[in-house]
């Protein structure tokens, strides 16, 4: 009987712990089961705040990268700088000069010149500046004596220079400026020989200035320029005294942020206005 007691009071027991196991097991299930969704919802949040930051940093870093286009577009200005009269013995330092600082330049050459200093032509083309016609003579009365004569002064120096270089050129510059001597017919006849007249609005005087007075004359013209929005095409000369002082210029052009551009044919080309005072040699 006692045996038979203890039996029943066994498997009571085993039914208990069966029971209360069971319920142990259904319990860490639904505990598992909760943090596994909220580890889900915590996840997802993690990834929409993610996505969001960037979306916000790409925005800023978008606002930022058009301030900062919109200040280079305000502070870089553009600058000509033309050199006449060469190729000289003060070529080499010239082109020197503008290497150290990453300059171009436009150089319109005279004939002889060119067939007395090849090299310099040549390595004025290497360098990556631009080259241009001057004519032959640099004599007013003979230059201008008539519209053949001019054209043919820049016929001579354009052959010389594809001789010697290479390169075909139309960018010309006719001695002392297009004004007074370049009339009307004289332009014409360089129109239709696809020639690219170029004048200047920056005169640096440097053939008449001693040291380096020039460079102090085309600082307070490129002023005046750039308050009234234009660019500077400055006129200087293929000469000693340009090239000793020719870094102090381009120390100012850096330092108030201006690009230095070379001339090209594509560039609507700028000439002085006439206005009355186009006139004939043998009318003034």
């Amino acid at each position: 009987m006692v045996k038979k007691i203890q039996l029943i009071i066994i498997c009571v027991l085993s039914l208990l712990l069966i029971f209360l196991l069971a319920d142990k097991n259904k319990s860490v299930s639904k505990s598992t089961t909760d943090n596994q969704q909220m580890s889900e919802q915590r996840l997802e949040n993690d990834l929409e705040d993610g996505i969001a930051d960037s979306e916000d940093t790409k925005k800023d870093n978008d606002i930022s990268n058009a301030d900062q286009s919109i200040n280079d577009e305000s502070t870089n200005k553009t600058v000509y700088l033309t050199f006449d009269d060469g190729p000289s013995s003060a070529s080499s330092e010239i082109i020197d000069t503008l290497d150290q600082f990453n300059a171009k330049a436009t150089f319109f050459m005279l004939e002889p010149a060119m067939r007395m200093f090849p090299e310099a032509v040549n390595r004025t083309v290497k360098e990556g500046h631009a080259v241009g016609l001057h004519g032959v003579t640099h004599e007013r009365d003979k230059f201008y004596q008539s519209e053949q004569s001019a054209l043919n002064e820049m016929k001579v120096a354009q052959e010389t220079l594809e001789e010697i270089s290479g390169v075909h050129s139309n960018l010309v510059r006719t001695p002392y400026g297009s004004i007074p001597y370049l009339t009307d017919s004289f332009r014409k006849i360089f129109d239709e020989n696809g020639l690219k007249l170029w004048d200047w609005n920056v005169d640096s005087s440097d053939w008449s200035l001693s040291k380096d007075e020039y460079v102090q004359n085309v600082i307070s013209q490129v002023e005046k320029l750039n308050k009234d929005g234009v660019a500077p095409i400055i006129l200087m000369h293929d000469q000693d005294e340009t090239a000793h002082h020719l870094s102090n210029l381009l120390h100012y052009l850096q330092e108030h942020n201006y690009q230095t551009k070379k001339i090209d044919e594509n560039l609507e080309p700028y000439n002085f206005n006439c206005y009355d005072r186009c006139y004939r040699l043998d009318e003034g």
